[in-house]
């Protein structure tokens, strides 16, 4: 397959597409779920997901990426038998690590909602921790489909993960009515199955290929140990990337509820608008981004040195030109996008999401070039520089939160600003490497003209 700038866009569109679906439907969900649970209710909802996210990207949220950058890179004929491989080995062990996280969010439940404030959040948890062993199962499959550069299963089951999340969470939550806690348990239960269909989905779509293709396929591969170092070698530090952010919102949401709790009564409902409402739509034209970084890594990282850079710089370009639009957008229509997805919220509340919005509008193009950038890093074979620039950035984030929430002048309003210092600070390292990367591979590539011509 020839793989250019068209390729990633047509990739970069279908998985930006159906991310986008899956978070348009995720913010429709939303909509009538905080009309049923309250402001209240999504901040105990809002609660569980930092934690969740952190024991989640622990039990292998950088397989996919880990996977597709191993198999897409392997130069060898046999690239179906090679990614069968490594997608047996892959099950084998995360069936395992994911099971063990399973047990310490189920455990550790109560433990975690009494560390945030707020015990009513132990339901969730304990509804929500089976989640973590499919979602391990699905990223397998996805690494494998991914490096093979066979993007339509990851696209797929990003939008019935949703649907059916927005299915068997709104029953759930009706059902369990009016007792706010299990209601929330309830709508964190319906994510639990809504990741047992995506799993099933993916595994017939596996099944399906492997027919069609008449693969006839076993784990022959015999040298395990430079397969698992390939992969453990992309893993690690893909893995302490996405732990970083989930693992900062954790941390917002002990500072910035404790910290306005000492001067408002609301704390946990204003947590609620910032994650629950603002970012919410924040990550709907960031999603669309985020398949130009999914399909950039495998394409990057199978074409040759020479042409690396023009790709890069490509995927960089096609990334701003949405994201800006869509930050233009969010900013001028705040008002509008809040009233038309949150209705139900009371003026005070939306007046707050709308100031909220217009100040994260800035990190839609923040994030989704940082996660681009990470992408195109990764596929250079720079894996630790994501998460050490990323260090930076939340360091500062945490920071802001500290000194500024404590403000009532400020008060939720710190942890917008915290975040959009959290992506401008590594945006612009990862700019600067990235610069000096091509500069260096320009002179390279001069320099072995100019010997070859004397």
């Amino acid at each position: 397959m020839k793989i250019g700038a068209n390729y990633i866009l047509k990739g970069a569109l279908l998985l930006g597409f159906a991310t986008f679906t899956a978070k348009l439907l995720g913010a429709i969900y939303r909509s009538p779920l905080t009309n049923m649970i309250g402001g209240y209710g999504l901040g105990l909802y809002q609660m569980i997901f930092p934690v969740y996210a952190v024991l989640l990207d622990l039990s292998g949220a950088g397989l996919p990426t880990a996977m597709s950058k191993t198999i897409s890179s392997y130069k060898g004929l046999d690239r179906e038998q090679f990614a069968y491989t490594c997608l047996r080995k892959a099950r084998r062990a995360f069936f395992i690590v994911g099971l063990f996280f399973v047990s310490i969010l189920a455990i550790c439940s109560k433990i975690f909602a009494g560390l945030q404030g707020n015990s009513n959040a132990y339901l969730g948890y304990l509804f929500l921790a089976p989640a973590i062993l499919p979602v391990c199962m699905l990223s397998c499959y996805r690494g494998y489909f991914q490096g093979l550069l066979v993007m339509q299963p990851t696209a797929l089951t990003q939008i019935i993960e949703q649907v059916f999340k927005l299915i068997f969470g709104l029953l759930f939550v009706q059902a369990f009515l009016p007792n706010i806690p299990l209601a929330v348990g309830g709508a964190t239960l319906g994510i639990t199955l809504s990741e047992v269909v995506a799993l099933i989905s993916i595994y017939i779509m596996y099944k399906t290929r492997r027919k069609k293709l008449n693969l006839n396929l076993r784990n022959n591969f015999s040298d395990n140990a430079k397969l698992f170092s390939a992969i453990i070698k992309v893993i690690i530090p893909v893995t302490i990337t996405s732990i970083l952010l989930p693992l900062s919102q954790v941390l917002d949401s002990f500072i910035l509820i404790n910290k306005i709790s000492a001067y408002s009564k609301d704390a946990t409902s204003l947590y609620g608008l910032l994650s629950g409402v603002a970012l919410t739509i924040i990550g709907l034209p960031v999603a669309l981004c985020y398949g130009i970084a999914t399909v950039t890594i495998p394409s990057v990282s199978a074409v040759d040195n020479n042409k690396k850079d023009s790709l890069s710089v490509k995927s960089m370009f096609i990334t701003m030109l949405f994201s800006l639009g869509f930050a233009i957008l969010c900013y001028c229509f705040s008002k509008t996008i809040i009233s038309i997805l949150f209705s139900r919220l009371t003026l005070a509340e939306k007046n707050i999401s709308t100031a909220l919005l217009k100040i994260l509008s800035g990190g839609i193009v923040l994030l989704s070039m940082l996660q681009t950038q990470n992408a195109i890093l990764i596929a250079y074979g720079k894996n630790f520089v994501p998460s050490i620039t990323l260090f930076f950035g939340v360091m500062c984030k945490i920071f802001i939160n500290i000194f500024m929430a404590s403000q009532p002048k400020f008060n939720i309003y710190a942890g917008a600003i915290g975040i959009i210092a959290c992506y401008f600070v590594p945006c612009l390292i990862n700019l600067i490497i990235l610069f000096s990367i091509r500069v260096r591979n320009v002179y390279k590539t001069n320099s072995a003209w100019q010997f070859a011509n004397r």
